[in-house]
C-alpha cells in the first residue's frame, strides 16, 4: 500500500482549496501561479515556501499592497517581487540563495546533488524535517523552479513521487499538490494535468529561519 508524506502547515479546504497558515495565524492561499504575483517561477517558489513555513503573511505579497521596506524581510520581499520580476536566462539558486540571505534575517543553502538517487534523498530529507524544498527540474531545452511538499512511498518504503506546488500550474483543488516527479521508473518523468515530459532533477534550496 502507498503512503504519502506532506510537510504539515497545509489544509485542504472544500471552497477555497490549498491553504497555509501564514505568520500571522491566518488561513491563506498556499499556491500561487504565474500571473497572480510579479515574477518567474524561482520567485514563485520562494514565496510559497516562506508563506507555508509561516515566515511571511499574505498582504505582504499581494499586488497592490504597500511593502515595509524598512525591515530585512520587507527588502528581500521588494527585490524579488519588484527587482527579480522577469528572469528570462533562469535564477541560479546560488545566487537566490546569497540573495535570500542578504536581504532578510533568513537561513537559505543551495544543495547542489550529485546524483538523482542524493537529489531525491535530499528532498526525502527536507519533507521528513517539516520542511518544503525548492527544486529545479530540466530537459534538453528547458528549466523549471519549483516546491516539493511531500512524498509517496510504495509498500516497500521507497520513493515512488515527489509531490509539488508548480506556480506553471493552476492551483491544486482536490489534492495538495498540482504537480508530481515521478521517480518510480528509470526515466524520470516531470507531470502535471495537462502535460508531462522526461526531465531530470537539478539544485535545491533549503530556505529556515536563523
Amino acid at each position: 500500500m502507498a503512503t504519502i508524506q506532506i510537510v504539515s502547515n497545509l489544509k485542504l479546504h472544500p471552497q477555497k482549496g490549498l491553504l497555509s497558515k501564514d505568520c500571522t495565524g491566518k488561513w491563506i492561499n498556499a499556491h500561487y501561479q504565474q500571473g497572480d504575483l510579479d515574477g518567474a517561477c524561482a520567485v514563485y517558489s520562494v514565496i510559497m515556501n516562506l508563506l507555508i513555513l509561516g515566515m511571511i503573511e499574505k498582504e505582504e505579497i499581494c499586488v497592490y499592497s504597500s511593502i515595509d521596506k524598512r525591515t530585512r524581510k520587507g527588502k528581500l520581499l521588494s527585490y524579488l517581487l519588484e527587482k527579480q520580476g522577469l528572469v528570462r536566462d533562469g535564477y541560479c539558486f546560488r545566487t537566490l540563495a546569497k540573495d535570500i540571505r542578504d536581504y532578510a534575517n533568513f537561513k537559505a543553502n543551495r544543495k547542489p546533488a550529485k546524483s538523482r538517487e542524493d537529489a531525491i534523498n535530499i528532498i526525502q530529507t527536507s519533507v521528513a524535517n517539516d520542511s518544503p524544498i525548492i527544486i529545479s527540474v530540466f530537459g534538453e531545452e528547458w528549466a523549471h523552479a519549483l516546491l516539493a511538499i511531500g512524498i509517496e512511498y510504495n509498500e516497500n518504503d521507497v520513493p515512488t513521487k515527489i509531490l509539488c506546488l508548480d506556480p506553471g500550474a493552476p492551483s491544486p483543488i482536490c489534492t495538495y499538490w498540482n504537480c508530481i516527479i515521478d521517480v518510480s521508473t528509470k526515466t524520470l518523468w516531470y507531470k502535471t494535468e495537462k502535460s508531462q515530459t522526461k526531465a531530470e532533477l537539478g539544485d535545491m534550496l533549503v530556505i529556515s529561519q536563523e
